[in-house]
Protein backbone atom coordinates (compact mmCIF):
# COMPACT_ATOMS: atom_id res chain seq x y z
CA UNK A 1 0.00 0.00 0.00
CA UNK A 2 1.50 3.63 -1.24
CA UNK A 3 2.28 5.44 1.77
CA UNK A 4 1.29 9.45 1.18
CA UNK A 5 4.18 11.86 2.39
CA UNK A 6 3.45 15.71 2.44
CA UNK A 7 6.55 17.96 2.39
CA UNK A 8 6.46 21.83 2.92
CA UNK A 9 9.09 24.13 2.94
CA UNK A 10 7.83 27.11 4.98
CA UNK A 11 9.07 30.69 6.85
CA UNK A 12 7.45 31.84 9.75
CA UNK A 13 3.54 30.99 8.57
CA UNK A 14 2.77 27.80 10.03
CA UNK A 15 -0.69 28.35 8.71
CA UNK A 16 0.72 26.86 5.51
CA UNK A 17 0.53 23.46 7.35
CA UNK A 18 -3.15 23.38 7.92
CA UNK A 19 -4.06 24.78 5.28
CA UNK A 20 -2.70 22.78 2.67
CA UNK A 21 -3.57 19.70 4.80
CA UNK A 22 -7.31 20.96 4.60
CA UNK A 23 -6.77 21.82 0.89
CA UNK A 24 -5.77 18.20 0.36
CA UNK A 25 -7.78 16.17 2.52
CA UNK A 26 -10.83 17.88 4.19
CA UNK A 27 -12.37 20.12 1.11
CA UNK A 28 -15.42 18.79 -0.28
CA UNK A 29 -15.64 20.40 -3.17
CA UNK A 30 -12.21 19.23 -4.06
CA UNK A 31 -11.75 16.86 -7.11
CA UNK A 32 -9.99 14.67 -5.89
CA UNK A 33 -9.17 13.82 -2.17
CA UNK A 34 -4.83 13.27 -0.64
CA UNK A 35 -5.16 12.33 2.75
CA UNK A 36 -1.32 12.34 3.94
CA UNK A 37 -0.22 9.66 5.79
CA UNK A 38 2.76 11.33 7.39
CA UNK A 39 4.06 15.43 7.37
CA UNK A 40 7.17 16.71 7.03
CA UNK A 41 8.08 20.24 7.46
CA UNK A 42 11.50 22.04 6.45
CA UNK A 43 12.69 25.80 8.14
CA UNK A 44 14.61 27.77 10.00
CA UNK A 45 14.91 27.57 13.52
CA UNK A 46 12.77 30.76 13.33
CA UNK A 47 10.11 28.48 11.53
CA UNK A 48 9.56 25.50 13.30
CA UNK A 49 9.78 27.92 16.50
CA UNK A 50 6.19 29.23 15.30
CA UNK A 51 5.14 26.11 14.29
CA UNK A 52 5.98 24.46 17.32
CA UNK A 53 4.29 27.46 19.75
CA UNK A 54 1.33 28.00 17.29
CA UNK A 55 0.04 24.19 15.28
CA UNK A 56 1.25 22.45 18.83
CA UNK A 57 1.54 24.06 21.95
CA UNK A 58 -1.77 26.19 21.09
CA UNK A 59 -3.34 23.06 19.71
CA UNK A 60 -4.10 23.79 16.23
CA UNK A 61 -3.52 20.86 14.88
CA UNK A 62 -5.16 18.74 17.47
CA UNK A 63 -8.04 21.01 16.57
CA UNK A 64 -8.22 20.38 12.92
CA UNK A 65 -7.67 16.48 13.75
CA UNK A 66 -10.97 16.66 15.38
CA UNK A 67 -12.53 19.32 13.18
CA UNK A 68 -11.45 16.72 10.29
CA UNK A 69 -12.09 13.28 11.30
CA UNK A 70 -10.44 12.25 8.44
CA UNK A 71 -7.02 13.46 9.13
CA UNK A 72 -6.99 12.06 12.30
CA UNK A 73 -4.85 9.31 12.36
CA UNK A 74 -2.12 11.61 10.34
CA UNK A 75 1.57 11.57 11.66
CA UNK A 76 2.57 15.09 12.45
CA UNK A 77 4.43 15.69 15.62
CA UNK A 78 7.14 18.22 16.85
CA UNK A 79 9.74 15.47 17.94
CA UNK A 80 10.01 13.30 14.33
CA UNK A 81 8.74 15.56 11.82
CA UNK A 82 10.00 18.93 11.81
CA UNK A 83 13.49 19.48 10.54
CA UNK A 84 15.80 22.56 10.72
CA UNK A 85 18.26 23.48 8.18
CA UNK A 86 21.26 23.64 9.38
CA UNK A 87 25.15 24.55 8.10
CA UNK A 88 27.87 22.86 7.49
CA UNK A 89 28.73 21.66 10.93
CA UNK A 90 25.19 20.83 12.27
CA UNK A 91 24.52 24.65 13.60
CA UNK A 92 20.60 25.37 12.90
CA UNK A 93 20.40 28.22 11.00
CA UNK A 94 18.21 30.95 11.92
CA UNK A 95 17.41 32.79 8.87
CA UNK A 96 18.78 32.31 5.26
CA UNK A 97 20.29 35.52 3.83
CA UNK A 98 23.98 34.65 2.41
CA UNK A 99 24.26 32.57 -0.53
CA UNK A 100 26.07 29.99 1.58
CA UNK A 101 23.09 29.68 3.69
CA UNK A 102 20.72 29.67 0.78
CA UNK A 103 22.92 26.92 -1.19
CA UNK A 104 22.93 25.02 2.10
CA UNK A 105 19.24 25.14 2.15
CA UNK A 106 19.13 23.73 -1.54
CA UNK A 107 21.53 20.72 -0.68
CA UNK A 108 19.07 19.26 2.02
CA UNK A 109 15.69 20.14 0.39
CA UNK A 110 17.46 18.08 -2.13
CA UNK A 111 18.33 15.42 -0.29
CA UNK A 112 14.84 15.09 1.73
CA UNK A 113 13.13 14.58 -1.70
CA UNK A 114 15.37 12.25 -3.07
CA UNK A 115 15.20 10.02 -0.16
CA UNK A 116 11.06 10.95 -0.02
CA UNK A 117 11.02 9.65 -3.82
CA UNK A 118 13.38 6.81 -3.02
CA UNK A 119 10.33 4.66 -1.55
CA UNK A 120 9.00 2.31 -3.78
CA UNK A 121 5.63 2.70 -2.28
CA UNK A 122 5.49 6.22 -1.61
CA UNK A 123 3.68 8.57 -3.17
CA UNK A 124 5.22 12.18 -2.17
CA UNK A 125 3.04 15.68 -2.59
CA UNK A 126 5.64 18.85 -2.30
CA UNK A 127 4.28 22.14 -1.03
CA UNK A 128 6.28 25.31 -2.10
CA UNK A 129 3.43 27.93 -0.08
CA UNK A 130 6.15 28.95 2.20
CA UNK A 131 8.94 29.71 3.51
CA UNK A 132 11.47 32.33 1.03
CA UNK A 133 11.26 32.17 -3.05
CA UNK A 134 14.43 30.48 -3.51
CA UNK A 135 13.55 27.57 -1.34
CA UNK A 136 10.17 27.02 -3.13
CA UNK A 137 12.23 27.12 -6.42
CA UNK A 138 14.59 24.85 -4.50
CA UNK A 139 12.22 22.01 -3.57
CA UNK A 140 10.38 22.64 -7.06
CA UNK A 141 13.25 21.79 -8.68
CA UNK A 142 14.19 19.12 -6.91
CA UNK A 143 11.01 17.12 -7.56
CA UNK A 144 11.37 17.95 -10.91
CA UNK A 145 14.76 16.31 -10.67
CA UNK A 146 13.68 12.78 -8.46
CA UNK A 147 10.00 12.81 -9.05
CA UNK A 148 7.93 10.31 -10.14
CA UNK A 149 3.94 9.80 -11.72
CA UNK A 150 2.72 9.69 -8.52
CA UNK A 151 4.32 12.53 -7.29
CA UNK A 152 2.74 16.43 -7.33
CA UNK A 153 3.30 19.53 -6.55
CA UNK A 154 1.16 22.45 -6.03
CA UNK A 155 0.69 26.01 -3.92
CA UNK A 156 -2.10 27.15 -1.51
CA UNK A 157 -4.26 30.27 -1.73
CA UNK A 158 -6.15 32.18 0.54
CA UNK A 159 -8.73 34.66 0.34
CA UNK A 160 -6.77 38.25 0.73
CA UNK A 161 -8.74 39.26 3.72
CA UNK A 162 -8.30 36.01 5.64
CA UNK A 163 -4.34 36.49 5.01
CA UNK A 164 -4.13 39.42 7.23
CA UNK A 165 -5.77 37.08 9.53
CA UNK A 166 -3.75 36.30 12.46
CA UNK A 167 -5.73 33.47 13.80
CA UNK A 168 -6.94 32.02 10.88
CA UNK A 169 -5.77 28.69 10.09
CA UNK A 170 -8.41 27.20 7.57
CA UNK A 171 -11.89 26.74 6.65
CA UNK A 172 -13.93 25.64 10.28
CA UNK A 173 -16.80 23.82 9.72
CA UNK A 174 -18.57 25.89 12.08
CA UNK A 175 -18.65 29.71 12.98
CA UNK A 176 -15.54 30.81 13.99
CA UNK A 177 -14.25 34.59 13.62
CA UNK A 178 -11.12 35.45 12.91
CA UNK A 179 -8.80 38.71 13.13
CA UNK A 180 -5.79 40.75 12.29
CA UNK A 181 -2.69 41.80 14.45
CA UNK A 182 -4.88 44.58 15.47
CA UNK A 183 -7.71 42.52 17.11
CA UNK A 184 -9.95 43.52 13.82
CA UNK A 185 -12.23 41.46 12.77
CA UNK A 186 -11.25 40.54 9.69
CA UNK A 187 -14.35 37.58 8.93
CA UNK A 188 -15.71 34.26 9.14
CA UNK A 189 -13.51 30.96 8.77
CA UNK A 190 -16.27 28.89 8.15
CA UNK A 191 -17.05 31.27 5.13
CA UNK A 192 -12.96 31.46 3.76
CA UNK A 193 -11.49 29.93 0.66
CA UNK A 194 -9.11 28.06 0.25
CA UNK A 195 -7.38 26.80 -2.77
CA UNK A 196 -4.87 24.11 -4.24
CA UNK A 197 -3.17 25.12 -7.06
CA UNK A 198 -1.50 21.70 -8.61
CA UNK A 199 1.64 23.23 -10.48
CA UNK A 200 2.55 20.93 -13.73
CA UNK A 201 6.77 19.97 -13.39
CA UNK A 202 8.65 18.11 -15.68
CA UNK A 203 9.94 15.09 -14.55
CA UNK A 204 13.50 14.23 -15.72
CA UNK A 205 13.59 11.57 -13.08
CA UNK A 206 13.81 9.01 -16.03
CA UNK A 207 14.87 11.41 -18.78
CA UNK A 208 18.39 12.67 -17.36
CA UNK A 209 19.20 11.13 -14.03
CA UNK A 210 19.29 7.59 -15.56
CA UNK A 211 22.01 8.59 -17.84
CA UNK A 212 24.41 10.27 -14.63
CA UNK A 213 24.75 7.73 -12.11
CA UNK A 214 25.06 10.48 -9.49
CA UNK A 215 26.25 9.77 -5.85
CA UNK A 216 23.99 8.96 -3.42
CA UNK A 217 25.91 11.85 -1.43
CA UNK A 218 26.04 14.28 -3.65
CA UNK A 219 24.70 17.71 -3.02
CA UNK A 220 22.25 19.37 -5.18
CA UNK A 221 24.53 21.80 -7.12
CA UNK A 222 26.71 19.26 -7.51
CA UNK A 223 24.04 17.20 -9.22
CA UNK A 224 23.09 20.37 -11.55
CA UNK A 225 27.19 20.75 -12.06
CA UNK A 226 27.84 17.86 -13.13
CA UNK A 227 24.21 17.37 -15.79
CA UNK A 228 25.47 20.74 -17.00
CA UNK A 229 28.93 20.13 -17.50
CA UNK A 230 28.11 16.88 -19.61
CA UNK A 231 27.06 19.42 -22.40
CA UNK A 232 30.35 20.97 -22.16
CA UNK A 233 33.77 20.72 -23.39
CA UNK A 234 35.83 18.54 -20.75
CA UNK A 235 39.35 18.92 -19.63
CA UNK A 236 41.64 16.89 -17.30
CA UNK A 237 44.26 17.37 -14.43
CA UNK A 238 46.30 14.17 -13.74
CA UNK A 239 48.45 15.32 -10.49
CA UNK A 240 50.29 11.90 -9.86
CA UNK A 241 52.31 12.14 -6.70
CA UNK A 242 48.60 12.33 -4.94
CA UNK A 243 46.78 10.37 -7.68
CA UNK A 244 43.90 12.85 -7.83
CA UNK A 245 42.25 13.17 -11.36
CA UNK A 246 40.50 16.50 -11.20
CA UNK A 247 37.81 17.15 -14.00
CA UNK A 248 36.85 20.67 -15.45
CA UNK A 249 38.96 22.22 -12.21
CA UNK A 250 36.01 21.26 -10.31
CA UNK A 251 35.24 17.06 -9.86
CA UNK A 252 38.01 15.78 -8.01
CA UNK A 253 38.17 12.01 -7.95
CA UNK A 254 40.84 10.34 -5.47
CA UNK A 255 39.68 7.26 -5.11
CA UNK A 256 41.02 5.22 -7.95
CA UNK A 257 42.77 2.41 -7.12
CA UNK A 258 46.83 1.74 -8.40
CA UNK A 259 45.56 0.33 -11.42
CA UNK A 260 42.81 1.88 -12.94
CA UNK A 261 44.65 5.40 -11.83
CA UNK A 262 48.12 3.70 -13.90
CA UNK A 263 45.64 3.08 -16.89
CA UNK A 264 44.20 6.12 -17.21
CA UNK A 265 47.79 7.98 -16.65
CA UNK A 266 49.28 6.03 -19.78
CA UNK A 267 46.36 6.76 -22.03
CA UNK A 268 46.79 10.57 -20.82
CA UNK A 269 50.48 10.84 -21.24
CA UNK A 270 49.95 9.17 -24.42
CA UNK A 271 47.23 11.18 -25.97
CA UNK A 272 48.73 14.57 -24.52
CA UNK A 273 52.17 13.64 -26.21
CA UNK A 274 50.33 12.77 -29.24
CA UNK A 275 51.98 9.11 -29.59
CA UNK A 276 48.93 7.59 -31.13
CA UNK A 277 46.75 4.92 -29.75
CA UNK A 278 47.17 1.36 -28.20
CA UNK A 279 45.95 -1.68 -29.94
CA UNK A 280 44.74 -4.15 -27.69
CA UNK A 281 46.33 -6.95 -27.54
CA UNK A 282 44.31 -10.27 -28.30
CA UNK A 283 45.84 -12.69 -26.64
CA UNK A 284 46.12 -13.96 -22.72
CA UNK A 285 49.88 -14.71 -21.85
CA UNK A 286 49.25 -18.16 -20.27
CA UNK A 287 47.47 -19.01 -24.03
CA UNK A 288 49.11 -22.41 -25.80
CA UNK A 289 48.48 -20.63 -29.39
CA UNK A 290 50.27 -17.82 -28.06
CA UNK A 291 52.53 -16.46 -30.86
CA UNK A 292 56.32 -14.33 -30.46
CA UNK A 293 54.55 -11.45 -31.85
CA UNK A 294 51.79 -11.25 -29.71
CA UNK A 295 53.99 -12.29 -26.65
CA UNK A 296 55.84 -8.91 -27.87
CA UNK A 297 53.43 -6.63 -28.06
CA UNK A 298 52.07 -7.92 -24.59
CA UNK A 299 55.36 -7.14 -23.15
CA UNK A 300 55.89 -3.75 -24.66
CA UNK A 301 52.69 -2.88 -23.44
CA UNK A 302 53.46 -4.34 -20.14
CA UNK A 303 56.73 -1.94 -19.90
CA UNK A 304 54.83 1.36 -20.71
CA UNK A 305 52.11 0.63 -18.36
CA UNK A 306 54.47 -0.46 -15.39
CA UNK A 307 56.03 3.23 -15.90
CA UNK A 308 52.79 4.68 -14.83
CA UNK A 309 52.07 1.92 -12.36
CA UNK A 310 55.31 1.48 -10.80
CA UNK A 311 55.04 4.41 -8.21
CA UNK A 312 51.67 3.27 -6.97
CA UNK A 313 51.66 -0.48 -6.92
CA UNK A 314 50.28 -2.67 -4.49
CA UNK A 315 53.39 -4.55 -3.00
CA UNK A 316 51.28 -8.05 -3.23
CA UNK A 317 50.40 -7.47 -7.18
CA UNK A 318 53.87 -6.97 -8.84
CA UNK A 319 53.59 -9.61 -11.60
CA UNK A 320 51.32 -7.80 -14.39
CA UNK A 321 50.88 -8.46 -17.92
CA UNK A 322 48.86 -6.38 -20.17
CA UNK A 323 47.04 -8.85 -22.22
CA UNK A 324 43.43 -8.95 -23.63
CA UNK A 325 42.03 -10.12 -19.93
CA UNK A 326 44.24 -7.27 -18.01
CA UNK A 327 43.72 -4.57 -20.70
CA UNK A 328 39.78 -5.13 -20.76
CA UNK A 329 39.39 -5.23 -17.68
CA UNK A 330 41.38 -1.97 -16.37
CA UNK A 331 39.56 -0.19 -18.87
CA UNK A 332 36.07 -1.75 -17.48
CA UNK A 333 36.92 -0.81 -13.90
CA UNK A 334 38.08 2.54 -15.11
CA UNK A 335 35.08 3.43 -16.71
CA UNK A 336 32.60 2.04 -13.79
CA UNK A 337 34.78 4.36 -11.33
CA UNK A 338 34.39 7.40 -13.50
CA UNK A 339 30.65 6.94 -13.52
CA UNK A 340 29.99 6.48 -10.41
CA UNK A 341 31.74 9.80 -9.85
CA UNK A 342 30.96 11.44 -12.84
CA UNK A 343 27.79 10.35 -14.17
CA UNK A 344 27.45 8.61 -17.47
CA UNK A 345 27.97 11.04 -19.88
CA UNK A 346 30.20 13.22 -18.49
CA UNK A 347 32.21 10.01 -17.77
CA UNK A 348 31.70 9.19 -21.30
CA UNK A 349 33.83 12.14 -22.41
CA UNK A 350 36.91 10.70 -20.43
CA UNK A 351 36.40 7.67 -22.35
CA UNK A 352 38.90 5.38 -23.56
CA UNK A 353 37.55 4.37 -26.95
CA UNK A 354 38.54 2.19 -29.99
CA UNK A 355 38.63 3.70 -33.57
CA UNK A 356 36.30 2.38 -36.51
CA UNK A 357 37.56 -0.76 -37.80
CA UNK A 358 38.48 -4.10 -36.60
CA UNK A 359 41.82 -3.91 -34.79
CA UNK A 360 41.68 -0.10 -34.69
CA UNK A 361 43.85 1.63 -31.78
CA UNK A 362 42.56 2.73 -28.25
CA UNK A 363 42.52 6.18 -26.71
CA UNK A 364 41.37 8.60 -25.01
CA UNK A 365 38.82 10.96 -26.26
CA UNK A 366 39.58 14.14 -25.32
CA UNK A 367 42.14 16.92 -27.48
CA UNK A 368 45.94 16.73 -26.53
CA UNK A 369 45.40 20.59 -25.30
CA UNK A 370 43.01 19.84 -22.70
CA UNK A 371 45.38 17.49 -20.09
CA UNK A 372 47.43 18.76 -17.92
CA UNK A 373 50.14 16.10 -16.14
CA UNK A 374 51.76 17.81 -12.82
CA UNK A 375 54.57 15.43 -11.56
CA UNK A 376 55.03 16.88 -8.42
CA UNK A 377 52.83 17.19 -5.08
Amino acid sequence: MSRNILFLVTGKTPQIVTETVWALACDEDASDIWVPDEIHVLSTQDGLNQIRKRLFEDGVFEQLKQDYPIVSDVEFNPVDHLHVITDHVGKPLVDLKTPEENERSADIICQMVKDFTSMEDTSVHVSIAGGRKTMGFYAGYALSLYGRAQDALSHVLVDEKFEQANNFFYPTPTEHLVSDWNAKVVGDAQEAQVWLAKIPFVRMHEAILPKHQLRKEDSFSEVVQKINESYEDVSLELNTFSRKAIVNGKFTIDNLPPREWAFLNWFAARRKDSKGGVIAPTKNINERNINSEQLSHISQLTEEYLTYYYDHKNEADLDISVDKKFFQSAKSRLQTALKEALGIELAAKLGITQGSGKGSSFQLTIPPEAIVINDMS
